[in-house]
This record gives C-alpha cells, sequence and structure tokens, in this order.
C-alpha cells in the first residue's frame, strides 16, 4: 500500500495500539513486529489516506521508508523509564527531520520527571502531549481553543500537509480577482479558516501551500498584498494584535 507513513512506537504494552484506535484508524493485519491501521483523514479542507503502523519492538530493522509523522508513547514515570527511551534513540535519531514529532505520555505528576520530559522534548524538537489531565477534558478545548490529548494528537496530523492529500472543492476553484483595489480571494480563504473572532493556527497551517499556490498566480503587485494579509493571519492566529504590524 504506497501511501504517507504514520509511525507510532510505545515503551509502554499496548499504549501504541490504542492511540491508532483513538485517533479514529482502522486495522488492517498484523505483520512482523508491526499492526497496521488504516486512517482516512476528512476534514472541512481535504481528504486523505495515511498508513499507520504500530510497534512496540525497538528493532533496528525498522524501515523509516515515507515516514511523515513520528508518534512516541512513554511512561516516563516507570521504574526502568530512561531505559526504555534509550532503546529507541536510534530510531527517533534517524526520523529527527521527520514533519511531524509527539511524545505522548501520561500525565507527569512529578515535577523533577516533568521537566526532565521537557527538556528531552526540546532537545529533540518533539511536541509534549499529556494524555489524561486531571485538569481538563480532552474533548473539549479551552478557552483559547487549545487542546489537548488525543483531541491534540488529531489536530496536529490534520495540521500536517500530506503529500497524497486532496483539497475540497471550495478551495480548489477559488477564482482570482484582478482588481487589487478588490479584497483578494486569499483574503476571503483566510475569512472562511479564521472567521471573525481567533484563528485556529493549525487550520491555517494546513492551508498554507494552497494559499501560496493561488497567490503565484497573481500579478507582483497582488502577490504582495496577498503576502501581507498571510503574515497578518498568522501573527493573529499567534495571539497578536493586529495593530502592532501597522506602519
Amino acid at each position: 500500500m504506497n501511501l504517507p507513513r504514520l509511525l507510532i512506537v510505545s515503551t509502554e504494552k499496548g499504549k501504541a495500539n490504542e492511540i491508532a484506535t483513538s485517533i479514529g484508524a482502522e486495522k488492517l493485519s498484523n505483520q512482523d513486529q508491526f499492526e497496521y491501521h488504516l486512517w482516512n483523514i476528512q476534514n472541512k479542507y481535504y481528504k486523505t489516506q495515511v498508513l499507520i503502523c504500530v510497534t512496540e519492538n525497538p528493532s533496528p530493522d525498522i524501515s523509516i521508508d515515507g515516514v511523515e509523522a513520528l508518534i512516541v508513547h512513554h511512561d516516563p514515570q516507570a521504574e526502568d523509564a530512561d531505559q526504555n527511551l534509550k532503546n529507541w534513540s536510534s530510531l527517533i535519531t534517524s526520523l529527527a527531520e521527520a514533519e511531524v514529532l509527539l511524545f505522548s505520555c501520561n500525565f507527569i505528576t512529578d515535577v523533577v520527571i516533568r521537566d526532565k520530559v521537557i527538556k528531552w522534548c526540546l532537545q529533540n524538537r518533539f511536541e509534549l502531549i499529556e494524555l489524561n489531565r486531571p485538569d481538563v477534558d480532552a474533548s473539549e478545548a479551552d478557552s483559547e481553543n487549545n487542546k489537548y490529548g488525543i483531541e491534540r494528537i488529531i489536530e496536529a496530523l490534520h495540521a500536517h500537509m500530506w503529500p497524497n492529500m486532496t483539497l475540497k472543492e471550495q478551495f480548489e476553484n477559488i477564482e482570482l480577482s484582478q482588481d487589487s483595489t478588490e479584497t483578494l480571494p486569499v483574503e476571503n480563504m483566510l475569512d472562511g479558516i479564521m472567521g471573525e473572532e481567533n484563528a485556529d493556527f493549525g487550520e491555517l497551517f494546513s492551508q498554507l501551500r494552497a494559499m501560496k499556490e493561488h497567490a503565484a498566480l497573481l500579478p507582483t503587485n497582488q502577490r504582495r498584498i496577498a503576502a501581507e494579509q498571510l503574515v497578518t493571519a498568522f501573527w493573529k492566529a499567534m495571539g497578536g494584535d493586529p495593530s502592532e504590524m501597522e506602519d
């Protein structure tokens, strides 16, 4: 099956398969040390299929061909936590340039261990995602639209530009205006993602390639306007005040 791959590995028995199931993938088969799942992604912007490969066996023979994203699930509070994670160091290093790197674990109660995990994630470019946080409902976003647990894993993977993704029709057939005094369709596209209030950064990023392709068709002066609109949108998505960008 020639599909982009998401690799999920775990130092905790059963967790890698649980994550694959929780994000909505369907199990296909077992082969050697892997379980394979098919994930049909369909959101309001695009649709695609991803092959999820799940393993708990840190074999040096694991192929990384076609791997676009890596999820490492680990129990940092286990007795042999350091050694368990070290067993995966070779694979983690070989996938250091993957577009999506997520480190998941259950909620960390020990402050010292938490600091150690955060430091590891920063050094290795992983996003830390804690499951089963007692202070939030993982099925809901907080007041700033931040998601947690499995919902954050799904959001991060949806934000990735999978090479085989197909844009929905409304984003494929945007007609570009030739009048620089009018609102550009790139801005209309941004408005559709952002609404009237705060932008969702993940959704905005997932559409970056489509907006870039549309902008490339514009004359120079309109392309400059589109670029300014895009920068402003990302600034707002990061919590910035649009007035701070004015000359």
